[in-house]
């Protein structure tokens, strides 16, 4: 019965007071230390050593590859260099061996035109018509010879009854002017020398191609003078028989120079070459 009556007996929450544990019930509380451990100072070093030896062998590896593609352009421009020598080389002798080819061929028909003259001669006629149409480019070497057959025959001493002279036949008063455009001192025999009759010529045809641009126009003015090609400009009768055969006769040997000479037989005229006195002994195909 009392057992009951105080199990019964209300419970007073003042009576529970906080409790506190005592060390022994969870053990006995120890003081812990957190430790962060630094590295020492030679790892450290290391470290710093490895990226400056990283950045050093990147500057390296970037400054080799410069040094390789600055070689390579050097390289290429002096492979460029030389190929521009041998291309230049190659069309230099290309160029001179057309001109050798022109100048036996110009040669070669020379000595058949005048059977008089030596291979030097016609060898140094030659070469002075395409030194001429060298210096006025509008003058074809060929039509030179074509003039020179035709007009004098290739005889220096040429006059005809109109009172032209040397080879390619000029009248003295065209002469006085031209050699004045060329800075000589004039002179009556100076359209006898042969080097002074080649330029004037190529200076007269230079100055009527410029005046004309037709081939026919041009001849008829060098045959005849200007009151000449302005008689065949209008098809009139008045023009000169002389000028009317001459204008076809150089344009005909003109065609027919340059065919042989593209076809490349004007040197096979070495052997219909007379041989004459002056040539005795010489070896066709040398100057």
């Amino acid at each position: 019965m009392v057992h009951h009556e105080e199990a019964r007996k209300p419970v007073s929450f003042t009576d529970r007071r906080p409790h506190l544990l005592a060390d022994d019930d969870w053990g006995r509380a120890e003081p812990r230390t957190i430790v962060i451990r630094h590295g020492s100072g030679w790892q450290s070093l290391a470290v710093l050593f490895l990226c400056l030896l990283l950045a050093a062998a990147v500057l390296l590896g970037h400054w080799v590859v410069r040094g390789f593609d600055r070689t390579n352009q050097e390289t290429t421009a002096a492979l460029a260099r030389a190929e521009r020598q041998i291309q230049q080389l190659e069309s230099g002798f290309a160029f001179e061996a057309r001109r050798r080819q022109m100048l036996l061929g110009m040669r070669n028909h020379i000595l058949k035109a005048n059977p008089r003259v030596t291979l030097t001669e016609a060898y140094r006629y030659a070469e002075l018509a395409v030194a001429a149409s060298e210096q006025f480019p509008s003058v074809d070497p060929l039509l030179l010879l074509a003039i020179g057959i035709v007009e004098s025959g290739y005889d220096p001493q040429a006059r005809s009854r109109a009172d032209a002279r040397g080879l390619y036949q000029i009248w003295p008063s065209t002469g006085r002017l031209l050699a004045h455009s060329l800075g000589w001192t004039w002179d009556d025999s100076l359209l006898y020398d042969p080097e002074k009759n080649t330029q004037a010529a190529a200076l007269y045809l230079d100055i009527l191609f410029s005046t004309y641009k037709d081939p026919q126009m041009v001849l008829a003015e060098y045959n005849g003078g200007p009151l000449n090609a302005g008689y065949l400009r209008a098809g009139a009768g008045a023009l000169a028989a002389e000028t009317r055969s001459y204008v076809p006769r150089v344009l005909d040997l003109h065609q027919r120079l340059q065919r042989e000479f593209d076809e490349g037989k004007a040197l096979a005229l070495q052997a219909e070459a007379p041989e004459g006195p002056g040539r005795r002994g010489r070896t066709l195909g040398a100057p």
